[in-house]
């Protein structure tokens, strides 16, 4: 562990050699572009109402004793030239805090749809490649006095759960912020010299030539694939193709933003009752929320939807930077309408493809990365994005989730209400939703291309629903003979009118945008809302036998958190 000081005086230390991104962090630089840039973010909701010296000021005085501690977020990138290899982290010279930190305020009376709509636009814009890939956004403005933050950090950064690593290190554990600050040896790294051209030209040659092995090992590994398939066809029912719905298209430059906070208490009450993971309870309140959304527009298809579900490849303590993902395609059962059948579905999906994980499959991230250049995956992606009808779907969106501290956490002194994530948009996926579960809580982001999707309140909203009906599922059984009684789900949350005290759980969507720049001070950068919008027209394992997890939060009893302090 190092201190402040250490972090400090690491800033002045001989640089070392230079520093290749790795395959897997490389994809997510070569596969970016205006319809689809490759951040991360986390929207956090802030309650300052204990805390008399609370404010912007002071947040970017915390920001930037903490950021001295993440050495990665200092570098930038440096791209070779005609896309021929791949990129190079280099240290920002002119690195400073103040050019990462932007402020702005959304419209009166502050409701809860306008800081999504706000949001949205923010996290449709793509990161500066000039900086380091990341950025934080102060929201003021909101009901209630609650402040909200946005974080937004490149994906060949960190993945979802070295982000959670990041969020512990900017949080603390009391009102309190810690002055001895501390930071895992992870977060240090050699500081990374600029590498000279004869050293890109052999790191280029080096990687050129293991393209040819690359290939014949990913099409090995696809034919037999294929042949076990084929050969088990006979033992098993093979899955239906995915279908194409409403969110499946050629994505724009547009986003909208919704989400959702429930208990965590009752999804681990139905893990419990039905033997199945907590990942499956997530999936099937995520199944149950799109089944209703898609009724209501009438656009149901009868094959079940198919989420493609990111999964750690990360060893227990692993908290390094960067990313140690695969995914696997799990099916929804969106076409059934029992819940206890479709949780059980959704389970016998997801241990299936656990299993093939295992067994190797699933590596499109490192074939990608290890196969292409970056010059010719950059254009493989512009084509996909271009005709999105033409290619096969191996799923209708993303889903996944990221296991937080189970304990009450705070930002700058403030306490943190709720941390809803936001992840990115894939060729023809025009919905992503990402869960974090913290403080005994489950906060959902569903991002959507506003092209694609009109309105994703709607999935959002009917997480409540999907809850409701799971418990009532859970109670019927507990209690034999006892007549089932309908879920009231107009009672779980607040109305549209009610202010961010009441939770944050009930949208109000009849707020006009307003020009928010006078409610800005010092560090400002004014942002007309209306003027914003109106512009807007995995790493592989040796060995993944008792690695491969899904991210079960809570499965296991979490392990203590790492103190910011003493």
């Amino acid at each position: 562990m190092k201190t402040k000081e250490d972090a400090f005086s690491s800033s002045s230390s001989p640089r070392t050699h230079p520093r290749q991104l790795s395959d897997g962090d490389a994809v997510f630089v070569s596969v970016e572009s205006p319809e689809a840039p490759s951040h991360i973010a986390g929207l956090t909701i802030l309650d300052p109402s204990d805390c008399s010296d609370f404010g912007f000021e002071r947040y970017l005085e915390i920001l930037s004793e903490r950021i001295e501690l993440v050495t990665r977020f200092k570098w930038k990138l440096f791209e070779p030239p005609l896309g021929l290899d791949r990129a190079y982290w280099i240290e920002d010279e002119d690195f400073d805090v103040a050019n990462h930190v932007h402020r702005v305020a959304v419209p009166k009376p502050g409701h809860r749809a306008a800081l999504a709509e706000l949001t949205a636009f923010l996290h449709a814009q793509p990161l500066d490649r000039a900086r380091p890939l990341w950025e934080s956004w102060w929201i003021e403005g909101l009901e209630g006095q609650r402040v909200a933050t946005l974080m937004k950090v490149h994906h060949c950064l960190m993945d979802g759960q070295s982000s959670m690593g990041l969020s512990e290190i900017l949080m603390d554990l009391s009102p309190e912020p810690s002055r001895d600050l501390q930071a895992p040896e992870e977060a240090h790294e050699a500081r990374p010299r600029p590498p000279a051209f004869w050293e890109m030209g052999r790191a280029a040659l080096a990687n050129g030539l293991r393209i040819p092995r690359a290939l014949a090992v990913h099409s090995r590994r696809a034919l037999r694939e294929g042949l076990v398939r084929v050969l088990d066809s006979p033992k098993t029912t093979p899955p239906p193709p995915v279908p194409r719905v409403a969110f499946n298209g050629r994505l724009s430059r547009r986003r909208s933003f919704a989400f959702a906070t429930i208990p965590l208490g009752p999804l681990r009450d139905a893990k419990k009752h039905y033997n199945v993971t907590l990942n499956d309870v997530l999936l099937e309140i995520v199944s149950s929320s799109l089944r209703r959304g898609l009724i209501a527009h009438g656009e149901l298809p009868e094959a079940p939807v198919v989420g493609l579900c990111p999964v750690s490849l990360r060893r227990d303590g692993d908290a390094a930077f960067g990313n140690q993902i695969s995914s696997m395609p799990v099916s929804l059962a969106t076409h059934l309408e029992d819940v206890e059948q479709r949780l059980g579905a959704i389970h016998e999906s997801a241990e299936a493809a656990k299993k093939r994980l295992e067994e190797g499959a699933f590596e499109t991230l490192t074939a990608l990365g290890e196969c292409l250049v970056p010059g010719a995956l950059r254009l493989v992606t512009r084509l996909a994005h271009g005709f999105p009808s033409l290619l096969p779907l191996p799923a209708n969106l993303v889903i996944s989730n990221v296991r937080g501290l189970p304990v009450p956490l705070y930002l700058a002194g403030a306490r943190v209400e709720e941390l809803y994530p936001i992840s990115m948009l894939q060729v023809a996926n025009g919905m992503n939703v990402t869960a974090v579960s913290h403080d005994d809580q489950v906060d959902f982001g569903f991002l959507v291309d506003s092209n694609l999707v009109r309105d994703p309140w709607i999935y959002a909203d009917a997480v409540h629903a999907a809850l409701g009906e799971l418990e009532d599922a859970v109670t019927a059984r507990s209690t034999p003979g006892k007549p089932e009684a309908p879920h009231d789900t107009a009672t779980a949350r607040p109305t549209p009118s009610e202010p961010f005290e009441a939770g944050m759980k009930e949208p109000h969507r009849d707020v006009e945008p307003e020009d928010p720049s006078g409610a800005l001070g010092n560090h400002v950068e004014p942002v007309d809302l209306q003027m914003m919008i109106a512009k807007l027209a995995h790493l592989r394992a040796p060995s993944r036998k008792g690695i491969v997890r899904t991210e079960d939060f809570g499965a296991e009893e979490p392990s203590p958190p790492r103190s910011t302090g003493p």
